[in-house]
């Protein structure tokens, strides 16, 4: 996420002057820094704290709420609504279609908002990554191994992208990856949402909710710069 955020992300938040943002994964908190950096705007991290002492870094800013657990343990006890949530968290199909349909169905953005995903483009659009496989249920599970990826190559070679992670042996498939999730999710959901994909580095998906035609000139606007 953090190559998305100062031509994107930030530019984004600003422009439609949020002022409540959700992330979802922040590691280190180097994007939660930036965010702070906006004016007015607090954040809400969903982060389990593996990375880093998240609770000792920003312990005194009232602008963070810290939730330290897994995105769908925290999730649905949130109450308030966010502008702008992002997400970049565990990145498989069962994750991230669950994060969307908790958002809903806890009215958890506001309208107009957006959500900002990572990794909707190679490796992780049509294949699941899983940090840890015995938290997904074995029926949204796809067939898993230790190994890495590679541009082309349906399945798990051994010098591969993140050879030491867990990862469906296949590429494709019915519930198997980022985009996919998001695609399931779009397609049986009422709500009015606008997805928009931006492919290079990992990719970036937004869903633009009820979005404005002016928000909707401004993305092409940044996609436009981000090109150039």
């Amino acid at each position: 996420m953090r190559r998305f955020f100062k031509r994107v992300v930030a530019p984004h938040v600003r422009r439609q002057r949020y002022r409540r943002v959700c992330e979802i994964g922040a590691q280190l908190g180097v994007n939660t820094d930036q965010l702070l950096d906006l004016p007015g705007v607090e954040v809400t991290v969903v982060d389990p704290c593996i990375d880093a002492d998240l609770e000792a870094k920003y312990r005194g800013d009232a602008r963070v709420t810290l939730e330290i657990g897994l995105s769908l343990d925290v999730l649905p006890r949130l109450t308030r609504p966010f502008d702008c949530i992002l997400i970049d968290g565990d990145h498989n199909w069962h994750t991230v279609i669950h994060e969307l349909r908790v958002i809903e169905e806890r009215s958890l953005l506001n309208a107009p908002g957006t959500i900002f995903l990572h990794d909707t483009s190679w490796p992780y659009a049509r294949r699941d990554l899983y940090y840890e496989p015995s938290r997904i249920p074995d029926s949204e599970r796809q067939p898993y191994a230790v190994g890495g990826v590679a541009v082309g190559c349906s399945e798990l070679v051994r010098d591969g992208l993140n050879s030491e992670l867990h990862h469906a042996t296949h590429e494709g498939g019915a519930r198997n990856g980022v985009l996919t999730a998001i695609e399931d999710y779009l397609s049986e959901t009422d709500l009015d949402y606008r997805f928009l994909r931006l492919r290079r580095e990992f990719g970036l998906g937004v869903l633009l909710r009820a979005p404005a035609r002016d928000m909707r000139l401004e993305w092409r606007a940044w996609l436009h710069r981000w090109r150039s």
